[in-house]
C-alpha cells in the first residue's frame, strides 16, 4: 500500500510539473486551459507509464541476474522505440485536434517528432529509474542489515549454548569432589547450582540483564568455589556500582570468573587466591579479574573454548569494548572495559 501510494505521488506530481510547463508562455490561465492541459497529459501517460515499468522490469531483470546487460538495453531500446511512435500518434491525433484544437502539418512519423518524443519520453524514464534505483539500492541495505543482525543473533546464541554447557560441566566437577570427601556441604552446593541453572534456563537466554544479576551470578559461583576449597583458597570480592539496573549481555562477566577460580586453585603452587573487582561508573564497566600462578606453570598460550566464545562475544555486542589480559610468573590477571549504552 505504501509503495502504491508513493507511485501515486510521483505520476501525480509529474502530471502537475509537466502542466506547469506547457501553461507558462500562457499570459492567463483560465480553469478550462488548465484542465485541457491536465486532460492532455493524462492521455500522454497512457504510454509513458507502461514504458517506465518495461524499463523498471528489464533493470530488475539485468540486476537480479536473470537477464544480459545485451537483452535488457535492447528490450530497453525497441520499448523506447514503441513509445516514441504511440507519443506522435496520440499527439497526431488527439492531444492537437481535441486537446489544442490544431491540425498538424506534418506526419505523425516524421523523424522530427519522433525524436522529440524519444527525448521527452528520455526525461520521464530518466527520472523514474533513479528514483526506482536509489529504492533499490536502499531496499538492498536494509535487507544486508537484516542479515548482519540474523547471522550475529545466530552466532550469539551458537556460542551460548557452547559456554552454558561448559560452564556447568566445570561446576558439576566441583559438587563431585565435594561428594568423594563426603562432604556435609555437598546439599549446599547442589541448592546453589540449582540457582545457577535456573539462572541459564531463564535469564541466559535474554538479550540483556540487569548487571545486578550478573553480579549476583558471580556471588553465587564464588560462594560454590568456596565451598569446595574452604580456607585453602583466599578469595576477594569488590563491586562499585552506580546503577545497578545497567543493563549488559549476560554469561560475559562469569566466564573470566571461572577461568580464575580453575588456575588459580588448582595449578598454584604458592598461597592461592582469587580476586574480583567490578566498578560501574558514567556507564562504563570496568572488571578486574586476577587470580595466583605457580612459578612452574606453563604459559598458557593457546585460549580455551571458553575464552575464544567470550572474545566473539565481546567482539559482536560490545566492538568499542577493550580486553586486556596480563600474565606473569606468579600471577595471571584479565582487564575488561566496556562502554555501556544508556
Amino acid at each position: 500500500m505504501r509503495r502504491a501510494a508513493i507511485h501515486f505521488l510521483f505520476w501525480t506530481g509529474y502530471v502537475l510539473f509537466k502542466t506547469y510547463l506547457n501553461l507558462t508562455d500562457i499570459e492567463s490561465i483560465s480553469p478550462e486551459a488548465f484542465g485541457m492541459a491536465v486532460g492532455a497529459q493524462l492521455v500522454l501517460l497512457t504510454v509513458k507509464v507502461p514504458l517506465v515499468y518495461t524499463c523498471f522490469f528489464a533493470i530488475d531483470k539485468y540486476l537480479d541476474h536473470a537477464w544480459t546487460a545485451f537483452r535488457s538495453l535492447v528490450s530497453i531500446a525497441l520499448a523506447f522505440m514503441l513509445g516514441s511512435v504511440l507519443m506522435s500518434w496520440l499527439n497526431h491525433l488527439v492531444i492537437l485536434p481535441v486537446f489544442l484544437k490544431l491540425e498538424s502539418g506534418i506526419s505523425m512519423f516524421d523523424p522530427g517528432s519522433l525524436l522529440y518524443h524519444s527525448f521527452t519520453l528520455t526525461f520521464v524514464v530518466g527520472a523514474a529509474c533513479t528514483l526506482h534505483l536509489l529504492q533499490r539500492q536502499y531496499q538492498s541495505r536494509l535487507h544486508e542489515a537484516e542479515l548482519r543482525r540474523e547471522k550475529v543473533e545466530t552466532e550469539l546464541k551458537y556460542l551460548k549454548g557452547q559456554i552454558n554447557p561448559h560452564f556447568l560441566f566445570n561446576t558439576l566437577n566441583n559438587i563431585y569432589a565435594l561428594a568423594r570427601k563426603g562432604s556435609p556441604e555437598t546439599a549446599e552446593s547442589i541448592l546453589r547450582l540449582a540457582k545457577l541453572m535456573r539462572f541459564m534456563l531463564y535469564d541466559a537466554g535474554q538479550s540483556s540483564i540487569l548487571l545486578s544479576d550478573e553480579i549476583r551470578l558471580i556471588q553465587d559461583y564464588i560462594s560454590l568455589e568456596q565451598l569446595r576449597y574452604t580456607d585453602q583458597l583466599q578469595v576477594t570480592f569488590k563491586q562499585s556500582v552506580d546503577n545497578p539496573d545497567q543493563r549488559i549481555a549476560p554469561l560475559l562477566l562469569i566466564h573470566f570468573v571461572e577461568n580464575a577460580f580453575k588456575h588459580g586453585t588448582s595449578e598454584s603452587r604458592v598461597q592461592p587466591y582469587v580476586s574480583v573487582h567490578i566498578m560501574l561508573l558514567n556507564r562504563v564497566l570496568e572488571a578486574t579479574i586476577a587470580n595466583s600462578k605457580g612459578t612452574t606453570q606453563a604459559v598458557r598460550s593457546e585460549s580455551p573454548i571458553g575464552m575464544n566464545n567470550v572474545r566473539r562475544q565481546l567482539e559482536l555486542l560490545y566492538p568499542s569494548h577493550t580486553l586486556s589480559i596480563e600474565e606473569k610468573q606468579d600471577s595471571f590477571s584479565v582487564k575488561l572495559r566496556i562502554p555501556l549504552p544508556a
